[in-house]
């Protein structure tokens, strides 16, 4: 092949017209692969929205046959309770967190519900007002007053930024233990739900008192678990997950969830905005899940951490 045939074929290589395919063929190319990409996600989404409204309908349905219907049971006890003791940091925790436990145990034959309070939340010194409208929202959960022991440190304020000694709410929580011949135990998880650190050192001290082997042999310890921030405004829609992942469960019809409310509007000094939206909107005026607190759990955490 002579140079001057060559040297036409390159040039023609380069010529505007043959650039112009190229980008015609290219842009067709893309265009067509981007309406693969809209048809396909198109799909996807009418396909996940399908997916979404059967869940919803079937959580609707699964509640309705819980709490109406009475046709299945998603309720979970824990392990035969007869005297049970709920720790809790501050006044207005019974309600917010765990509304669905006091009033199903409160309810049952035979049993007892104690709720110790470790301090006053005089935070901003509204401890004696606080303290009344414990005793008003605890009478309307169904705890009756002389099962009610509200107690006062000065090294267990009522701070989100400083921990408790652990010992010190061992010891206090021992002590009721013993008096009131408690057999279940109850209180937050090492999240405290909402990460207080009055929450979470309560839960230490509860295992403390597991590993030390303190506890009398018939009390078993309970923790209410702490979920993300998606599931705990799901309302209805953690019940599926609740059933699956959760031993221990509570769940309460819309009528009683109105009393846990009623009982939150005895804390009045505390009904700010956002709490009034949490009573809305919370699963834990709903629904409680709880896990019991085991030696071998805890040691094999403890392991874990080392």
């Amino acid at each position: 092949m002579n140079s001057t045939l060559v040297g036409k074929m390159q040039s023609d290589l380069f010529m505007p017209d043959s650039w112009t395919a190229l980008l015609i063929v290219l842009t067709d190319f893309l265009v067509l692969q981007f309406s693969y990409f809209l048809d396909y996600t198109k799909e996807a989404l009418e396909h996940f929205f399908i997916a979404v409204i059967f869940y919803c309908l079937t959580c609707v349905f699964l509640y309705m046959a819980i709490a109406k219907w009475q046709i299945l049971n998603f309720n979970k006890d824990v392990n035969n309770p007869r005297r049970v003791l709920l720790v809790t940091a501050h006044p207005d925790d019974e309600c917010m967190f765990f509304g669905p436990t006091i009033l199903n145990l409160t309810r049952r034959q035979g049993c007892t519900v104690y709720i110790m309070c470790l301090s006053k939340g005089d935070h901003y010194g509204m401890g004696k007002i606080r303290k009344n409208e414990l005793y008003e929202a605890c009478q309307v959960l169904g705890v009756n007053e002389s099962c009610i022991v509200l107690q006062s440190h000065s090294l267990l304020p009522d701070s989100i930024t400083k921990k408790w000694p652990v010992e010190l709410i061992a010891n206090m929580i021992l002590d009721h233990v013993e008096r009131y011949s408690i057999d279940t135990l109850i209180t937050f998880d090492k999240h405290g739900v909402s990460q207080h650190l009055n929450h979470c050192s309560i839960y230490y001290a509860i295992t403390y008192l597991v590993i030390e082997k303190n506890l009398p042999e018939d009390c078993k310890a309970y923790v209410l678990e702490s979920i993300n921030i998606l599931r705990k405004f799901w309302l209805i829609l953690d019940i599926p997950i609740c059933y699956f992942l959760s031993r221990h469960r509570y769940i309460l019809s819309m009528k009683d969830c109105n009393i846990v409310k009623m009982a939150m509007k005895k804390h009045e000094s505390q009904l700010v905005w956002f709490r009034r939206l949490y009573l809305l909107f919370s699963r834990y005026i709903l629904i409680n899940t709880l896990q019991q607190v085991e030696l071998t759990d805890l040691e094999l955490e403890i392991e874990l951490d080392d």
